[in-house]
């Protein structure tokens, strides 16, 4: 059992594999997320992860994609 951002997951819901996005940033919005990650004494990469994470809970996005039912083709 996992607990992610307040929720639990079981082993299934966690996701072994993970891929690589490209994230494309103005200077200001690269000075931004350098300053919250040496403010959070994290990376750049756990910085977005976290960020993106807490937007998609406040949009309830979490709870949805873990309760949907998975095709019988996805691993």
């Amino acid at each position: 059992m996992t607990i992610l951002w307040g929720l639990r997951l079981s082993d299934d819901d966690v996701m072994a594999r993970k891929c690589v996005v490209k994230v494309v940033l103005s200077k200001e919005q690269r000075a931004i997320l350098c300053e919250l990650a040496r403010r959070l004494g994290t990376s750049e990469s756990e910085t977005l992860r976290m960020a993106f994470m807490d937007y998609a809970k406040e949009l309830s996005l979490v709870k949805e994609t873990l309760h949907r039912e998975k095709p019988a083709n996805e691993f």
